[in-house]
């Protein structure tokens, strides 16, 4: 069973992990291995553990044999940017539609407080993922390169999504 709740401090730690695992292995064979080490170089601090608890929302696994809880993925929403940011899976939970659940939650409440229209960066290998989704489109889409605080530059797609009204 798949439950999607606000992330706390004691989440970090999972969250850290996932998005290193889900970057070296998503995005392997579209960056540079060099780019992919520097991007997941690194322990976790105390800077990403304060934005984790403010505003990541985490996908949790309950299985009852024995009772067990695991965060699976996680999202977050820059609201006064309107733009999705953070959603990454577990690496063997990929393609069991936890992306899509953490998207389309992060969907509702952007809706829910008056965002019209969403805004991510896609790595390259994400972008099949979003466009199927509905991000994307005639004139919703552009080539940018995201210029990570670690010092590397990897090209991405910027994509939007009209939400329903």
């Amino acid at each position: 069973m798949l439950r999607i709740r606000k992330a706390t401090q004691l989440d970090a730690k999972a969250c850290w992990d996932i998005r290193n695992a889900a970057i070296n292995k998503g995005c392997a064979g579209f960056y540079d291995a060099d780019d992919l080490i520097i991007w997941t170089e690194g322990e976790l601090t105390e800077q990403f553990s304060r934005i984790v608890d403010a505003h990541f929302y985490v996908a949790e696994q309950s299985n009852n044999k024995p009772p067990l809880k695991r965060v699976i993925g996680m999202v977050m929403l820059d609201e006064p940017y309107a733009q999705v940011e953070a959603l990454f899976v577990s690496p063997d939970a990929m393609g069991l539609g936890v992306g899509k659940s953490l998207l389309q939650f992060i969907e509702t409440k952007a809706f829910n407080l008056g965002i019209a229209q969403l805004r991510l960066e896609s790595t390259l290998n994400a972008v099949g993922f979003y466009r199927h989704c509905g991000f994307g489109g005639e004139g919703l889409e552009e080539d940018s390169i995201y210029c990570s605080p670690r010092g590397i530059a990897l090209e991405c797609m910027v994509m939007y999504k009209n939400l329903a009204c």
